[in-house]
């Protein structure tokens, strides 16, 4: 992939982010650790959807989507591994900014290779994860609807049951995102820098 592709992500994201603000290695990793500390919503969120009380259950008119939502429960919270990539490309950063290897072309190579290449970190691989968060949690809320009978009972219970965890799962997927827009943009003033010295990427 080349850096004219990369930037091209960077103007999508950034034109679907709520917030644009310059980064810096030390504010981003202060995001990061927030967002670890964070990812306890998703094993709360696993717990409460795997949980229907009896009353819930004699009510439940599409098991189907019981069994949906506990599914995508626990597929969500492989989205924790997000965060850990962020980490690993924030460390990545820190070599290309700041390391000894400045002036190695082969070890330049090694971090754009990480960014562009490696199937755990690659910047496109990461926005896929992201878009994929938001089908899922999209997919949670119409299941949801479908689970019971339509009243406004049900709607309350509903909404005190699981809005609150949407919101905070929809949270996390933005702070993610926003942090990989922070990562992209240190990437992109980073590695073009070094450009003078690569021809192209491998």
């Amino acid at each position: 992939m080349a850096i004219n592709n990369v930037e091209k992500y960077i103007d999508e994201l950034k034109n679907a982010s709520s917030k644009e603000k310059e980064a810096d290695l030390y504010s981003l990793k202060k995001e990061l650790l927030k967002l670890d500390n964070a990812s306890k919503i998703f094993d709360d969120f696993e717990k409460k959807a795997a949980y229907i009380d009896k009353n819930t259950l004699e009510q439940i008119q599409d098991f189907s989507s019981l069994i949906k939502l506990r599914s995508l429960a626990s597929e969500l919270k492989n989205k924790k591994e997000i965060n850990g990539k962020l980490h690993s490309l924030h460390f990545s950063l820190n070599l290309l900014k700041n390391g000894s290897m400045a002036s190695d072309i082969s070890a330049i190579k090694n971090v754009l290779g990480i960014f562009l290449y490696n199937d755990e970190t690659k910047i496109d691989g990461i926005i896929n994860e992201l878009n994929d968060f938001k089908i899922k949690i999209d997919e949670i809320k119409k299941h949801y609807s479908n689970l019971l009978p339509k009243s406004l009972d049900n709607k309350l219970n509903a909404e005190n049951r699981y809005d609150k965890h949407i919101e905070q799962l929809h949270l996390i997927r933005n702070k993610q995102k926003d942090a990989l827009i922070s990562t992209i943009n240190i990437f992109l003033k980073s590695a073009k820098k070094r450009m003078k010295n690569l021809k192209r990427f491998k």
